[in-house]
């Protein structure tokens, strides 16, 4: 028995495009979430800016890039927030986003398509090819089943589908995959939060780390503001075991975990009683999920080089652009940024999100078929949403002519 035409395994940003994409178009559409809540890194590792949302030329007035599901998310979200333009940050535009509400409206926005049902809280444990599409194992810990699909779409972020079923997948030596993030949240935080702010604050916590009063993992911390008044994120980009950094090691994450919580921690009481902007802050709200910015991904048909980026390449099937420079967090000591030639997007070909050799299984976000360099601009929350719409549109077109 078919569970459903088009199955969408993860929920983070590409994957509820997707869902949202296959269900308005058609087909009868599930989406599957390992967590308890959809929004993935968006959400569930408070990854708090949408980048890659708007046209790369800063030198005009801000656009939107992909049409579509990321135009209309995008503008949600600045309604929720009460923004009415996006931040210029030096050469990029970024739309600050608030992960609850982040959760609420992908939840909301799912839960309007009568052609989409939520499966939360199952682990994805198998896939076989079938006669007439794909067999996917699914397990909750406490029991099995299996559903059947014409057409899936993996938005796992971990290319699960290739490491399952085999089809051919990339993983970059550990020394060069890009740190993790461990994001944390402060509320009731005073004073007003400018670059000089931020740099002071840096500063300080140097101070601290050579006082030894604070980890040395402390002067990977970033503030920034939340788009809600009084809330300020921090990105602590860590080394996680340096050249022995392994995602899909569950061990390994687990310790850069336990390591971030320990930062974070150490962090907040430090600024309670060394900071007066954080005086009155209670303890810091701590993410469900590490920020992992690279695992696996699949050697899709056309695989996008950090050289097509740079260049603007265009693609006569191309079914999303990339608007966002190349983002390389090989250390945790912050990002190295390769920009385009010209202030223009680069296209996403459709061979990117699909291979001839698995027809009817489609990839998107994190897991597409990007080298690694290509991979630090692809990845971003925008680009995710327009990869994860043009996978979900190619499975329901898929579904229905199966």
């Amino acid at each position: 028995m078919t569970a459903a035409d088009v199955i969408i395994a993860g929920g983070g940003s590409a994957g509820m495009a997707a869902a949202l994409a296959a269900a308005r178009a058609g087909a009868r559409t599930l989406l599957l979430e390992r967590g308890d809540r959809p929004g993935g890194m968006g959400s569930l590792a408070q990854v708090h800016t949408f980048c890659g949302l708007f046209h790369p030329d800063v030198s005009r007035p801000w656009a939107w890039l992909n049409p579509g599901l990321p135009e209309e998310i995008g503008r949600l979200m600045m309604a929720r927030t009460g923004q009415t333009a996006p931040d210029r940050m030096g050469r990029v535009f970024v739309l600050r986003q608030s992960p609850a509400h982040f959760a609420s409206l992908a939840a909301e926005l799912c839960d309007r398509e009568p052609n989409l049902t939520r499966l939360h809280g199952w682990e994805w444990t198998g896939l076989q090819r079938t006669e007439h599409g794909w067999q996917l194992e699914l397990s909750d810990g406490r029991e099995r089943q299996q559903l059947n699909t014409r057409a899936l779409v993996d938005a796992t972020g971990d290319a699960t589908g290739a490491r399952l079923a085999n089809p051919a997948w990339l993983q970059p030596p550990p020394s060069t995959r890009y740190r993790p993030a461990y994001i944390g949240a402060f509320t009731g935080v005073g004073g007003m939060h400018d670059d000089r702010w931020r740099l002071q604050l840096a500063a300080a916590i140097a101070r601290a780390v050579r006082e030894g009063k604070l980890p040395a993992a402390a002067l990977g911390a970033a503030f920034r503001d939340a788009p809600l008044t009084g809330e300020v994120f921090v990105t602590i980009d860590l080394e996680a075991g340096g050249p022995d950094w392994d995602p899909l090691d569950p061990a390994r994450q687990a310790a850069v975990v336990a390591e971030g919580r320990a930062v974070l921690d150490g962090l907040s009481s430090w600024l309670r009683t060394q900071h007066p902007d954080f005086a009155n802050t209670p303890p810091p709200r701590h993410p469900d999920r590490l920020g992992v910015r690279e695992s696996a991904c699949y050697a899709g048909d056309h695989l996008l080089c950090g050289d097509e980026l740079a260049v603007c390449r265009r693609f006569p099937d191309e079914v999303a652009l990339a608007g966002w420079p190349m983002e390389k967090r090989e250390t945790a000591r912050g990002p190295k940024f390769r920009y385009f030639d010209r202030p223009e997007p680069a296209g996403i070909p459709v061979g990117c999100l699909r291979r001839r050799d698995a027809p009817g299984l489609f990839f998107a976000g994190r897991c597409l078929s990007a080298d690694h360099e290509a991979l630090a601009s692809v990845r971003v929350m925008g680009t995710c949403l327009a990869t994860g719409q043009a996978a979900g549109r190619l499975a329901a077109a898929w579904a229905g002519a199966v």
